[in-house]
């Protein structure tokens, strides 16, 4: 297994951030461990280098000329392996060492669309391209239903991704000489990312970093944003049951309980006994605006009209530590998985000895990831400096990563708030 090279680094000027990272991405392709003909570039900066970026994506071609695609955005904030930069102007790298037929750039002017399967690829799959990697602008007024086009266009209907940062214009870098110099280079907004076929062998997952709180219950009443019942009983009687207070006797302390509340909504069906006790990954969390006395409902942010069921829950920080330790240890089982069963994490599941697929009866190893996290999650919100990246590796181990942090987090085929979305790429261990 070659690992994939990797660079971070902060500096008031980005040339010198741009030689800095060159510098340990050099160092670590002229080790024996790493990839060294690596073919997709992977890269995120703050915003005190957005108003640079033409001029540091050239300069990153420059540098490495055999790496023919290149993908990227701003970032509230990016970090790599153990550092997070939450308030410097930064800079994360990392070359992928991925067969090009394995991955396609993509952008607003330059769309993922239905392909023939290339040559090389996997011929068992229906779809060429499985899942996909996702840098949006959080002021498209139709994110969601650009999102649910984008993952109708792969196989497993799968995409992870982050919000670019609003502090300047939302930046993102979709660059490939396999496109014509027009439909490549950096955008203004819009939307972009990578797709990946089966031959990637990515797996991704999410933790929203919540503690469930009851069981999961039908929506059988609802009006626009208000929810008037659940299994048949009035909303607000069954939020009222949970916080154990009664808004009309104790309003206060009702109010203070009800702050630190969240419901998770689901729109499918799925097996009672899958995620016991956990959120599914395609659950969306959202907060509680208020409720309607007069109709004993409840008020939410949002629409719930595509919504079947609702959970409640809480999310704090101890919840949040249980949930990405949950995570990465599915996921880390998941790469030495028992013969003849399964390979799955977050909800993505893999059939076992599918062409191009991971054969789950091999054990696999981490070359690379890459790790969206949400501006309100980070490592003060973990308990010390650099605590969620802590977390990642003590259960994942010292593995190449690199992200950012973002205003919100694409999972499945969604939006999420103060969650984590994890991209694994694995490799068979010899």
């Amino acid at each position: 297994m070659k690992r994939f090279p990797y660079g971070h680094a902060t500096h008031p000027d980005w040339r010198m951030a741009v030689s800095l990272v060159v510098a340990q991405i050099r160092g670590r392709m002229a080790q024996s461990g790493y990839a060294r003909n690596p073919s997709l570039g992977v890269a995120y900066f703050s915003d005190a280098f957005a108003s640079y970026a033409e001029a540091l994506l050239e300069a990153l071609q420059d540098e490495f000329p055999e790496v023919s695609d290149w993908s990227g955005a701003v970032g509230a904030g990016v970090m790599a392996t153990h550092a997070e930069y939450l308030t410097e102007p930064a800079l994360a790298v990392m070359l992928l060492d991925l067969p090009r037929h394995a991955y396609r750039v993509f952008s607003g002017i330059a769309p993922l669309r239905a392909e023939a399967l290339p040559q090389g690829a996997s011929a068992a799959l229906s779809s060429t391209w499985q899942q996909a990697l996702v840098h949006a602008d959080a002021n498209l007024p139709d994110l969601p239903d650009l999102l649910q086009e984008l993952a109708a266009r792969t196989g497993a209907g799968q995409l992870l991704g982050g919000l670019c940062s609003a502090s300047l214009a939302p930046v993102q870098l979709a660059w490939s000489k396999a496109l014509e110099p027009r439909h490549s280079g950096v955008f203004h907004g819009g939307i972009s990312g990578l797709a990946f076929s089966a031959d990637a062998a990515a797996l991704q997952s999410v933790t929203q970093g919540c503690q469930p709180i009851g069981e999961r219950m039908r929506i059988t009443a609802l009006q626009d944003n208000v929810l008037l019942s659940l299994d048949g009983r009035p909303a607000l009687e069954v939020l009222e049951e949970i916080m154990l207070v009664r808004m009309d006797t104790h309003p206060e302390l009702a109010t203070r309980k009800m702050r630190h509340m969240q419901v998770a909504l689901e729109s499918t069906d799925r097996p009672p006994s899958v995620y016991d006790g956990q959120l599914a990954p395609q659950a969306r969390v959202c907060s509680l605006l208020g409720v309607d006395m007069r109709r004993g409902g409840i008020v939410l942010p949002e629409s719930a009209l595509e919504q079947k069921y609702l959970r409640f829950c809480q999310r704090n920080w101890t919840a949040a530590r249980a949930d990405l330790l949950r995570m990465c240890a599915e996921l880390r089982e998941s790469l030495a998985p028992a013969h003849g069963q399964p390979l799955m994490a977050g909800g993505l599941q893999l059939a076992a000895g599918s062409e191009g697929m991971p054969d789950a009866g091999q054990e696999r190893a981490i070359a690379g990831a890459i790790y969206i996290s949400c501006t309100g999650r980070g490592g003060g919100y973990f308990g010390s400096e650099n605590g969620e990246l802590e977390l990642l590796h003590h259960v994942l181990g010292d593995i190449p990563l690199i992200g950012f942090f973002s205003q919100g987090e694409i999972a499945g085929q969604q939006l999420h708030r103060y969650s984590g979305a994890l991209l694994v790429f694995t490799q068979e261990v010899a």
